[in-house]
């Protein structure tokens, strides 16, 4: 879940090194270093000689440990400048934004990451719960035929441009405007198919049931993201499933129980199921809802220490019917700081799997010059002080087993994970072999036929790496070096031969 805040970053660097002093400066917040307490590069001198890789010679001694590894970076930066062999192909902004990916990576947080300005941009707009594009959710999902990651839309929104051209749940997205998308993140697929209203797309589409890919072309326009749905159920109990957590989710969730309550629900359902979570402030709006007052969720971080974040009164609907929140293994984040509160507070039954276990709060940092750092500044626990990160997730009041429809729909795709499997086991691919019956398991549990050929691979690929005593390409190197010997040396060879007869 992202909260929102801004840094302000001192004066411009004005030298002929302003890119290499810009990045000093931005990697120097992170590692809380002060440009200004160094004395800057050592002066270089470089000599050629004809033939010999050029030798750079320091004017003052530098040892090892004398640079932090900020200045490793900056240095390595510099040098590629001097001395990469073709200067015209070093793109500065590629630089720096894998720089700024690998520096990122290294935290080993999966949800700190950096946001360029056209993807800031995105990511404001999806906030405020409407954005320019064609209307559709997008992930990357696995082909259960191909066990590749495919672009492929999840769900289009009603009345939307994807919705009106015919597009489908599990379409496969093979090619924007005649770019493949094997290669693209979902980031960047994502950047191409959002464009200004009025402007077109055209994507390429595959579908199950069609042999042959083929192109729909979508016209831009303003979306509304849907942020809920409603209706009433037999015997009067209302539904709301909740899709999303952004700036208009209370208010239109609260409109939504007044709507319910206006044609008679008497007890209500809010379903969380595939919510990943959004804004901070929009889980505990929406908690508030059904909370008239004590503490929502409890955000612990470095810089703030314990923060306990109270509901607010003034939002609070005075439900007083039976109420149960429904949740699976995808309900994360904002979504399981409400269903955490609700079940402290003895408000509704937690109802359905154990949730997805995301208890940290991300800040979004603007940074100078566009762009936003989107940093894991805290983590949270529930009212009742429940860490959902060390628990791994939130464990429901009562479990709910999988529908018939879903085992049936599960056994069938671990049935051919299964049998993709068996072929790259048989043609020795352990591998590939140990991914595809590991997925079969996940599906199945029960199936054992899958549960032993994983552990036959697992058993064949130790003793794979045990028996592997030579190398296959070492022999054949050694063979033409025998070749070769013999060719020298005839005489040794007809020795040998007679001496073997």
């Amino acid at each position: 879940m992202e909260k929102r805040q801004s840094l302000l970053v001192g004066a411009k660097a004005k030298s002929a090194l302003s890119l290499l002093i810009a990045l000093l400066i931005v990697f120097s917040f992170a590692a809380g270093y002060q440009l200004g307490n160094r004395k800057g590069f050592l002066p270089l001198q470089v000599s050629v000689a004809p033939g010999l890789v050029p030798e750079v010679q320091e004017r003052t001694q530098v040892t090892q440990t004398s640079l932090r590894p900020v200045e490793r970076l900056a240095e390595v930066y510099l040098r590629l400048q001097q001395y990469f062999y073709s200067p015209e192909k070093l793109d500065e902004n590629q630089l720096t934004y894998g720089a700024i990916t690998g520096l990122l990576r290294g935290t080993g947080d999966q949800y700190t990451r950096y946001l360029k300005p056209e993807d800031l941009e995105q990511f404001t707009t999806r906030s405020h719960g409407e954005y320019e594009g064609i209307g559709a959710e997008l992930t990357m999902a696995v082909d259960p035929l191909t066990g590749e990651e495919r672009l492929t839309v999840m769900s289009v929104f009603p009345e939307q441009p994807a919705d009106k051209a015919g597009l489908r749940p599990l379409d496969r997205i093979l090619k924007i405007d005649g770019k493949p998308t094997d290669k693209m993140s979902l980031d960047q697929a994502v950047s191409m198919i959002r464009g200004p209203r009025g402007t077109t797309v055209t994507l390429t589409i595959q579908r199950d049931g069609i042999p042959e890919p083929f192109d729909v072309k979508l016209t831009r326009q303003r979306v509304q993201i849907p942020i809920l749905q409603k209706r009433i159920l037999e015997g009067g109990v209302g539904y709301i499933r909740l899709l999303e957590f952004n700036e208009k989710s209370a208010s239109e969730l609260s409109k939504a129980l007044d709507e319910l309550k206006n044609k008679g629900a008497k007890a209500l359902i809010l379903d969380l199921r595939g919510n990943p979570g959004g804004l901070l402030d929009a889980a505990i709006e929406v908690a508030s809802l059904f909370i008239p007052k004590g503490p929502i969720v409890t955000v612990k971080s470095r810089t703030e220490g314990e923060q306990v974040f109270e509901a607010i009164p003034s939002l609070y609907k005075g439900w007083k019917g039976p109420m149960a929140v429904l949740v699976n293994n995808r309900s994360a984040s904002a979504s399981e700081i409400v269903a955490g509160a609700l079940k402290d507070h003895k408000v509704a039954e937690i109802i359905g799997e154990k949730t997805f276990g995301k208890a940290s709060v991300q800040t979004v940092v603007n940074l100078r010059g566009g762009g936003a750092l989107i940093v894991t500044t805290g983590s949270y626990l529930t009212p009742s002080g429940y860490d959902i990160h060390a628990n791994k997730g939130l464990e429901p009041n009562q479990k709910l087993e999988t529908t018939p429809e879903e085992k049936q729909h599960n056994s069938q795709l671990a049935t051919t994970w299964l049998e993709r499997g068996k072929q790259h086991f048989q043609a020795n691919e352990l591998e590939d072999a140990l991914i595809c019956f590991g997925r079969a398991r996940q599906l199945d549990r029960n199936n054992k036929e899958a549960a032993r050929l994983y552990n036959e691979s697992v058993a064949k690929l130790v003793e794979r790496e045990r028996n592997q005593t030579q190398d296959k390409q070492i022999e054949q190197v050694r063979q033409l070096l025998l070749q070769k010997l013999n060719l020298q040396n005839p005489a040794n060879s007809e020795s040998k031969t007679t001496a073997k007869q």
